[in-house]
Formats: C-alpha cells, sequence, structure tokens
C-alpha cells in the first residue's frame, strides 16, 4: 500500500514536491531546473526561504559566474502571479506545483516553457538537490487554473484558483484547520480520518460546502495545529468521558512511559512505524506492545 511504500520517506516531516526553474540568463548553461521535496520548515514557512534554498544551491553550482540574488527575484506559479515574499508556501503553492524564480519586472510567461536544454544545470533533492526534470505532457495540479488574475481559495483544503471578481465558485472544504502530529496528518473537524503520507491526507474529503473566498469570514487565523495546540487550550474535548481511548494517545502515553526509565524514544518511534506499516492498524500496534510486555513480564517471574 502507499502507506507501507513511503512511511520511511515521511516518519519526520510533512513533505511537499515542487519544481523550481531559473531560466533568466541568456545562456542556457546558465539556466537550471530543480525538482525539490520540501520538508515541513519550508512548506511552514514563507517562499522568500525557498528562493534563497535554490539561489544558495545554484550560486554553489555558479561560483564565478552570473551569481543571484535572493532578495531580487520572485516565485511566479505557471500561468499564475507573482507569489509575495512573506506568503506562507502552504496557502499559496500545491503539491506537484511549478513555479520559476523571476524579477517582477521580467516579461511575463505564456504557459509552460519547454524543458532545459542539454548542458542547462538540473537536479533532484529533498533539501539537496540531483536529476534532471523531465517534460511533462500536461501541466501539474495546482497550475492549470492558475490563471491571470486568479488567486487561490484561502477555506481549509479547497486550494482551487478563482477569479474574486467573477461569479461565485463551489468549493468543497474543512471547517477546521489541519493537525500534524508526529507522523499523521488530519483534519481537526474530521478526527475520524487520519493519513500518514501527504497525497493521502489531500484526498481527504472536505465536510462543508460553500463558495471559494481569498479571506474567509469566521476561519482561525492560525493555518494548521500541531502537537503543543494537542496538548493545549485547542486540544479537542471528549464528550463522551467513556469513549475508547485513540491508540495515537495510547502510544504518546506509552512512549513518555518509556523514555521515563531510560528507552531511546527514537527507536521506539521506529519499532511502532514498522509495525503500523505492517497490520496498518494502530489499535493492533497497542495490542502487540500489550502482549509482548506482558510476557516479559511474566518471563521475569516477579
Amino acid at each position: 500500500s502507499s502507506l507501507q511504500c513511503d512511511w520511511c520517506a515521511v516518519s519526520s516531516a510533512l513533505l511537499m514536491k515542487v519544481t523550481l526553474k531559473y531560466e533568466e540568463a541568456e545562456s542556457k548553461d546558465l539556466h537550471m531546473t530543480l525538482r525539490l521535496t520540501l520538508p515541513q520548515k519550508y512548506v511552514n514557512g514563507p517562499t522568500k526561504d525557498v528562493i534563497k534554498l535554490f539561489v544558495d544551491h545554484y550560486n554553489k553550482k555558479h561560483p564565478d559566474t552570473n551569481q543571484l540574488d535572493a532578495q531580487a527575484l520572485r516565485l511566479k506559479i505557471v500561468g499564475g502571479d507573482f507569489l509575495g515574499d512573506d506568503s506562507l508556501v502552504l496557502d499559496t503553492i500545491s503539491n506537484g506545483d511549478e513555479c520559476y524564480l523571476m524579477r517582477e519586472d521580467a516579461a511575463p510567461l505564456c504557459g509552460k516553457r519547454s524543458a532545459p536544454a542539454v548542458g542547462s544545470s538540473s537536479s533532484q533533492a529533498t533539501a539537496t538537490p540531483s536529476a534532471p526534470s523531465a517534460p511533462s505532457a500536461e501541466p501539474r495540479k495546482g497550475a492549470a487554473g492558475a490563471e491571470k488574475g486568479k488567486v487561490r481559495c484561502k477555506r481549509f483544503g479547497c486550494q482551487l484558483w478563482f477569479d474574486p471578481d467573477g461569479p461565485e465558485q463551489v468549493c468543497i472544504h474543512h471547517k477546521a484547520p489541519p493537525i500534524f502530529h508526529e507522523t499523521a496528518k488530519w483534519w481537526s473537524c474530521c478526527p475520524d480520518r487520519k493519513a500518514y503520507d501527504w497525497e493521502e491526507f489531500m484526498r481527504i474529503p472536505g465536510c462543508q460546502k460553500g463558495v471559494c473566498s481569498a479571506n474567509p469570514e469566521g476561519q482561525q487565523a492560525k493555518r494548521f495545529l500541531g502537537g503543543s495546540d494537542l496538548r493545549g487550550d485547542c486540544a479537542p474535548v471528549r464528550i463522551d468521558a467513556d469513549a475508547p481511548k485513540d491508540p495515537r494517545r495510547k502510544l504518546d502515553e506509552m512512549r513518555k512511559g518509556l523514555i521515563a526509565v531510560g528507552v531511546d524514544g527514537q527507536l521506539f518511534e521506529e519499532v511502532w512505524a514498522k509495525l503500523a506499516a505492517e497490520t496498518d492498524d494502530l489499535e493492533k500496534v497497542c495490542d502487540q506492545f500489550r502482549r509482548r510486555f506482558t510476557t516479559l513480564l511474566q518471563s521475569a517471574g516477579l
């Protein structure tokens, strides 16, 4: 399953795949295309951090010629508008998008450019990039609707592009922000649907129907929640006290107990992640730990 194949890749971070291109130089030898898998640090940060990541790599490849200035460049989604330097990647870029690094006063691009010619720099990486980006026959997801004058819907989970001055566009979205905690990802309004990789998470259907908006009323200021929110005031409160405890909470409490007696917390994470990939059921993982710990204690003869 996709969970088993991608488990190791997503065990420590939320990832987003993007393609970044620089083709402003006259010489094609100075063009560069990077296919990057952005970790959570960049997905949750501003677009200017992604620009700096690209520029730092480019300048190392071209130390003596055409040094780029990160502050002079902006990101531009293929077929869309320039993105603000302080705009969050999570709000403005979708998984699989193609973006150009350009000066804002550069000539606009019409559609997707062809792939770089042989000799131009191209690489693929997860923070450090390595192999040419193959040309695609179809626009990447998220780029097709990014026509000039359109903006991306800011409702949780929508991500559609729409014309704010045009007719209303139907939007299927989530009521509350997502939660990214350890390897799990889910929408706080739909706690029963959890995912363990980015694409599986994005396929979770919305629970609300409305119209696209660039500034939704009543939407929480916080775009996503994490472990600290779960333990703080934003934690969901159970109305039914007799409801069975969530297996993820059981594993979290087990991890804290083992760390308290000197067990390596990372080792525990690796073991339960492997068991989860094998069983695809966290309740079964908890049951395996219960049986193994019980057997160990009984064998001690205490």
